[in-house]
């Protein structure tokens, strides 16, 4: 007996063919906007973090400057500020000619490692700093291990009677400031010494054609470094002034009138998707200086 047997028929082959195709043409365009999402959220977390990185940067500078004169200098567009940064604190011991004898805490010694000293302050009276910044302070104006150490710790007439602390294994030290400083510093007055810092907005190495946020100590021997990148042309700094209620993108008149700066970053991502441009996050953050005289 013949058996015959049946096969697909050519319909048949060409409706299956449409329907696999159809099936794998929705695959994969849900594949190609699965991708496209993907892409989109880790360029928004990119830009995010290099906000959000940024912030935590600059923070930890900006709210050690005093309220008066502790901005340097400024530009009209925003970009640049200077600041002088505190890093090292202690108590002045007296003052003799142009040679000021300070006890100074302990401090870590990457802290010390990381910081170029570039002058000393004194709190007066009226609870304002006196800057003093030396002709030569990397050099021959450096702070020296004083010569007279009994007139921090002594008990005598016109001894501080200051004990130096010790912490975690480190000793503070009794130090000469070669420097003329402030008339009539009072004994025990405290004392800090500063930096120079100098935080930029500017053309990015990493990221051509972009900004990046930069950061110079001054004196250091590396020169600038860039910090975090990339970001929009609108990134910059605005000034809180005495008295003022809200933020100001003009420079003030008095430097020493600044208490404060919103830093507004616009942070970028480093590429866009085929169908979206570069992701944008801005984050504007508030910082008020630490060192205030009253609350």
């Amino acid at each position: 007996m013949t058996r015959h047997r049946r096969g697909f028929t050519l319909a048949e082959l060409l409706i299956s063919i449409v329907v696999l195709g159809v099936v794998a043409g929705a695959f994969t365009k849900l594949l190609l906007a699965q991708n496209r999402f993907f892409t989109h959220e880790t360029n928004k977390r990119f830009s995010r973090t290099v906000a959000r990185t940024a912030t935590n940067i600059l923070i930890a500078d900006l709210r050690m400057v005093q309220d008066n004169s502790g901005v340097d200098s400024a530009t009209a567009d925003g970009k640049l500020i200077r600041i002088k940064v505190p890093y090292r604190f202690g108590l002045v011991c007296g003052t003799s000619g142009n040679v000021t004898t300070v006890s100074m805490l302990p401090v870590d010694s990457a802290t010390l490692g990381m910081s170029v000293y570039t002058g000393f302050a004194v709190r007066n009276a009226a609870g304002t700093y006196d800057y003093t910044e030396p002709a030569n302070p990397t050099t021959s104006d450096i702070p020296v291990t004083t010569t007279n150490p009994a007139l921090c710790t002594g008990n005598g007439g016109g001894q501080a009677q200051i004990r130096t602390v010790s912490a975690n294994g480190r000793t503070g030290q009794l130090l000469d400031v070669r420097a003329q400083g402030p008339s009539g510093a009072m004994v025990s007055a405290p004392v800090f010494f500063w930096q120079k810092i100098t935080y930029s907005f500017r053309a990015s190495i990493v990221y051509p054609n972009r900004l990046a946020l930069w950061r110079n100590v001054q004196g250091a021997p590396n020169g600038a470094e860039e910090l975090m990148a990339p970001f929009d042309t609108s990134a910059r700094f605005k000034f809180y002034t005495s008295g003022s209620e809200g933020s100001t993108t003009a420079v003030p008149a008095l430097l020493s009138d600044i208490r404060g700066l919103d830093v507004v970053l616009p942070g970028l991502s480093p590429n866009g998707t085929t169908r979206d441009s570069v992701s944008k996050s801005t984050i504007v953050t508030s910082v008020f200086f630490k060192n205030v005289r009253t609350f």
